[in-house]
C-alpha cells in the first residue's frame, strides 16, 4: 500500500512536470486535477511540524517533476507542434475533467449566485493576466543593486505563479522583461544569478502558501470557486497560443474532418485519463 502511494505521488509529479510546458497549464492547475494540490500546500506551509514526511513527500514529488521534466517535456513539446489541435485538446479535456472533483472541495450541494461571483472573479483574474502586454526593459544591464531587487522580484513572482494554479510563470517573466534574462542565466549556468532566483522562490513559496492553506480551510467555498475560474481561464492561453494558430484560413474537407475527430477523441481521452488519476488522491 506505501509502495503504490509513493509510486503515485512520483507519477504525479511526473505528469505535472512534463504538462508545465504546455501553454496554459501550470503546475498548479494539474497538481488541482491530480488531486495533489491541498497536501503539497500542507507540506510546505507546516513544513516543520513533521520535518521527515514533509521532505520524504515532497522529495518523491520533486523527483517525480525533475524526470518529467527533463524526459517527457520536450516529448509534449513535439508533440504540440506536430498536431496541436488533437494535443491541446488533450489537456483541454483534463481540465473539465477535473472539474467535479474541484467543486466537491467548494463543500457545496448546489450552485448558489455566490459560487458564480467567486467563479468569474477568479476566471476574469487569469484571463486578463493573459493579456498584459511583455516589457521591454533589461534589467541586465542596469547597477548591481537594481540586478539583484529584480532577481529578488523575479523570484517572488515564480513562487507566486507555481503555487496559484492557472498563472503562468513563462508569461509572467514575460511581463517582468526577465524571460529572456532568465534563459540566458540557465543557458549559461550563471550560478549566482541563479541561486539568488532560487532562493526569493523557495522564501515566496513559504511566504504564500501559509495563507493560501489558511484561505482554503477557513473559506473553502470561495476559494475552491475562484480555483475553478483560475483553472477554466487558464484554457484561454491554449485557444489563444495552440488552437486558433493552428486553423488554417484554407482548410480542406479532408483537413477539417480528420482534425474535428482526432480532436473531439483527445478530448474525451483527457477527461478519462484526468477522472481515472484524480481517484488516487493524496489529500
Amino acid at each position: 500500500m506505501k509502495m503504490k502511494r509513493d509510486i503515485m505521488i512520483f507519477l504525479k509529479g511526473f505528469i505535472i512536470g512534463s504538462s508545465m510546458s504546455v501553454p496554459g497549464v501550470s503546475g498548479g492547475t494539474m497538481a488541482i486535477l491530480l488531486g495533489i494540490y491541498d497536501r503539497l500546500i500542507s507540506a510546505i506551509s507546516n513544513f516543520l511540524k513533521d520535518v521527515k514526511g514533509n521532505f520524504l513527500f515532497l522529495a518523491k514529488f520533486c523527483l517525480g517533476s525533475i524526470v518529467g521534466i527533463g524526459s517527457l517535456a520536450w516529448v509534449i513539446k513535439w508533440l504540440l507542434g506536430a498536431f496541436p489541435l488533437p494535443v491541446s485538446f488533450f489537456f483541454l479535456g483534463a481540465v473539465i475533467g477535473g472539474i467535479p472533483a474541484l467543486y466537491k472541495k467548494t463543500k457545496e450541494t448546489s450552485i448558489k449566485a455566490s459560487s458564480i461571483i467567486y467563479f468569474l472573479l477568479g476566471l476574469i483574474m487569469v484571463v486578463s493576466i493573459g493579456f498584459i502586454p511583455a516589457l521591454k526593459f533589461d534589467f541586465s544591464s542596469g547597477t548591481i543593486f537594481t540586478q539583484i531587487i529584480m532577481m529578488l522580484i523575479t523570484g517572488i513572482i515564480i513562487a507566486i505563479a507555481l503555487v496559484l494554479p492557472g498563472i503562468s510563470t513563462s508569461h509572467m517573466l514575460l511581463v517582468l522583461g526577465m524571460y529572456d534574462t532568465m534563459l540566458a542565466a540557465i543557458t549559461d549556468f550563471n550560478i549566482v544569478y541563479l541561486g539568488v532566483i532560487g532562493i526569493a522562490t523557495l522564501v515566496g513559496v513559504f511566504l504564500t502558501t501559509k495563507p493560501l492553506e489558511w484561505t482554503m480551510k477557513k473559506f473553502p467555498h470561495q476559494t475552491y470557486c475562484m480555483i475553478i475560474g483560475f483553472v477554466l481561464g487558464s484554457t484561454s492561453e491554449i485557444f489563444r497560443d495552440k488552437i486558433l494558430p493552428a486553423i488554417p484560413d484554407n482548410g480542406n474537407a479532408i483537413w477539417w474532418i480528420t482534425s474535428v475527430i482526432l480532436s473531439i477523441a483527445a478530448f474525451i481521452l483527457g477527461i478519462m485519463a484526468i477522472m481515472f488519476l484524480s481517484k488516487f488522491s493524496n489529500d
